[in-house]
C-alpha cells in the first residue's frame, strides 16, 4: 500500500494548541480517538544492509496486538513523505521475513539478509492522539499527534510530531489541513522518518542534525528529464535551502545563516522565472513577490553582519585606527542584535509559515490549475532546449547590462551585479546537463568577477548604514571621526577595485558559451 503523508515537527508546548484547534473543528469534520501508547522496534543486520537499501522493518505494539511493517521506496521532501508500506499481524510477536505477504519484497529482503540475524537498532515510545478528518470536497485525512521518545544505543531523545496522512483526495488537501492546525508559529518540515531518526541516534547521537547554515546543492538532471520534473527537483532544493536556513537563523548566531537564506530566496526567484510554463503565472508571481519581501528583511541583517564582522571589526583591529572605535562597534553590535531578534520573530510568524507551506505544496503537487494550456503547448519541448534558451537569454541580459561599463554609475553597477547573479544561478541549475570542464571555465571567471562586485556592493552598503541612525546619532566626536575614517576606507577600496572589475568582465565576456552542446 502506498502511503502519502505530511510530516511536521512540533515543539512540546505546541501540542496542546494543536489538539485545541482539532477540538474546535465542527464535529462533522472530526472523529477523535482515545490516545494510546505505541511501542515500535526497528530491526536491521549489524551491517545495516536494509537501511542501505532503503528498507525498514519494524514491530509495533498497538494495544494488545503486535504488527509487523515493512517500508520501502520511501522519499521525503518539504515534509511530504511517500512510501510503500506492507503491514500485517505479527502472530508470534516477533519478526518473520517468511511471513511477508508480498513475494517480490520478501525475496528481495531474503536475498539482502541471507542468513544474517536481524537485531534491534532503535525503539520509539510514543503517545499518539489519532483523529479522522473529513474535509470539504470529500477529502479524508488521518491525523496523528505524536509525543514521546526515540531510544537507541543507550540514548534517548524526545520527539514531537504531527503526521497528516492522506486517506482520500489530493495531496494538496494535506496542506489545507496543516494550515487549519498551524495557522501561525514556526513550521518545521520533518526531514526523516522515525526509523531514520532511530538510526541517526544509534550512529550519531542525535535524531535531528543541529541547525546550521546550508549552502545550495546541485540537483541531478538528465537531458531526458521532462521540464516539469526538473522544475520540481529544483524547487525542492530551493525549499530545502530556505527552510533549513530559516531554522539556522532562528536557532544560532552564525552569520552565514542569513547569507545562505538570502541566496536561497534569490535562487527561488530565478527558478520560478526559468520554468514559467510549469506554473500558473499569477501563482509564480506571488512566490517571487514573497521571496523578494523576505529577502529584503533578511538582507537588513545580512548587511549589518557584513559591515560589523567583515568591514568594521577588521578595520578597527589595527592599533592606529582604533581610537573612537569602541562606541561604533558597540552600537553596531546592539543594532545587529536588535535586527536579528526582529527577524527571528518574523521568521516564526504567519506570513513565513504560509510561504513555506505554499512553496512545499507548489513543489509537490505539480503544475497548478490555470497553467495547463501553456504546459500542453510546451509539452514537446526538451529540457536541453529549454536550458539552452534560458542560458542564452540570461547571457544576453548580462551583455546588455554591461554596455558602457567604462562610465558606469553606482546604479548601473548594481544592475549588472544582479544580472550576473541570475546568470550564475541559472548555470548552477542546468550545469548537470553539460560537461563539468566547460561549465567550470565560465563559473570560475564569474566567481572572480562577482567577488569584486560583492566588495563594491559591501562598500556602498557600509556607507548607507554608517551614515544613518543609530550610527550617525552617536554623540561622541571621536566615534564620528572613526566612522569617517571607515567610510573613507570603503570609498577608497571601491575606487581601487573598479578597474579590476572591468578587467574581470572582459575575461567573462570572451569566455565561449558552453550551452551550445549538451552532454550525451
Amino acid at each position: 500500500m502506498s502511503e502519502v503523508e505530511l510530516k511536521l515537527l512540533l515543539e512540546k508546548q505546541q501540542i496542546p494548541a494543536v489538539i485545541a484547534r482539532i477540538e474546535q473543528l465542527p464535529q462533522a469534520m472530526r472523529k477523535v480517538h482515545a490516545g494510546r501508547l505505541l511501542r515500535s522496534i526497528y530491526f536491521d543486520t549489524p551491517a545495516r544492509i536494509l537501511r542501505k537499501n532503503g528498507i525498514s522493518i519494524r514491530l509495533r505494539r498497538d494495544g494488545k496486538r503486535w504488527l509487523q511493517t515493512v517500508k520501502l521506496n520511501g522519499s521525503i521532501a518539504g515534509g511530504l513523505s511517500k512510501v510503500t508500506e506492507i503491514e500485517q499481524p505479527a502472530l508470534n510477536g516477533g519478526i518473520s521475513i517468511d511471513a511477508i505477504k508480498n513475494g517480490a519484497v520478501r525475496g528481495e529482503i531474503e536475498k539482502l539478509v541471507s542468513a544474517t540475524p536481524l537485531q534491534t537498532v532503535a525503539e520509539t515510545h510514543i503517545h499518539r492522539t489519532r483523529v479522522d478528518l473529513c474535509l470539504e470536497g470529500g477529502a479524508k485525512a488521518e491525523l496523528a499527534v505524536d509525543s514521546g521518545a526515540i531510544k537507541a544505543a543507550g540514548r534517548s531523545e524526545p520527539l514531537n510530531e504531527l503526521e497528516i496522512e492522506l486517506v482520500e483526495g489530493h495531496p494538496a488537501d494535506l496542506y489545507k489541513t496543516a494550515r487549519l492546525l498551524l495557522p501561525d508559529g514556526a513550521v518545521r518540515f520533518s526531514r526523516f522518518s522515525k526509523a531514520a531518526r532511530g538510526f541517526l541516534l544509534a550512529q550519531r547521537g542525535h535524531i535531528e542534525p543541529p541547525a546550521k547554515p546550508r549552502k545550495a546543492k546541485s540537483v541531478p538532471l538528465n537531458r531526458k528529464d521532462a521540464p516539469s520534473d526538473a522544475a520540481r527537483g529544483i524547487l525542492r532544493e530551493c525549499l530545502a535551502q530556505i527552510a533549513e536556513n530559516i531554522e539556522a537563523v532562528r536557532r544560532c548566531d552564525d552569520i552565514e545563516g542569513p547569507h545562505q537564506l538570502r541566496i536561497g530566496l534569490r535562487r527561488l526567484r530565478v527558478a520560478l522565472a526559468l520554468f514559467t510554463c510549469e506554473f500558473d503565472p499569477a501563482s509564480a508571481e506571488k512566490f517571487k513577490k514573497e521571496a523578494r519581501w523576505l529577502g529584503r528583511e533578511v538582507g537588513r541583517l545580512r548587511d549589518l553582519d557584513v559591515v560589523l564582522h567583515d568591514i568594521a571589526q577588521p578595520f578597527f583591529s589595527e592599533g592606529d585606527r582604533s581610537h573612537g572605535a569602541a562606541p561604533v562597534l558597540g552600537t553596531l553590535q546592539r543594532h545587529t542584535d536588535d535586527v536579528r531578534a526582529d527577524l527571528r520573530h518574523l521568521l516564526s510568524g504567519e506570513r513565513v509559515n504560509n510561504f513555506l507551506l505554499d512553496l512545499s505544496e507548489l513543489a509537490e503537487t505539480g503544475i497548478r490549475e490555470g497553467s495547463s494550456t501553456k504546459s500542453r503547448s510546451a509539452a514537446g519541448r526538451k529540457l536541453k532546449d529549454l536550458a539552452r534558451a534560458k542560458l542564452e537569454k540570461r547571457w544576453n541580459h548580462v551583455i546588455t547590462s554591461a554596455k558602457g561599463i567604462d562610465a558606469f554609475t553606482l546604479e548601473r553597477k548594481h544592475r549588472l551585479r544582479k544580472e550576473l547573479k541570475k546568470l550564475r544561478y541559472t548555470i548552477e541549475f542546468f550545469a548537470p546537463l553539460y560537461t563539468p570542464r566547460s561549465v567550470k571555465r565560465m563559473t570560475e571567471k564569474l566567481k572572480t568577477l562577482q567577488t569584486v562586485f560583492g566588495s563594491l556592493n559591501d562598500a556602498a552598503v557600509a556607507d548607507q548604514i554608517l551614515s544613518k541612525p543609530p550610527l550617525s546619532s552617536i554623540n561622541d566626536l571621536a566615534a564620528q571621526r572613526a566612522i569617517g575614517r571607515l567610510v573613507g576606507s570603503c570609498e577608497t577600496r571601491a575606487i581601487h577595485d573598479w578597474p579590476a572589475a572591468k578587467i574581470d568582465w572582459k575575461a567573462v565576456k570572451t569566455c565561449p558559451p558552453f550551452w551550445k552542446q549538451v552532454r550525451k
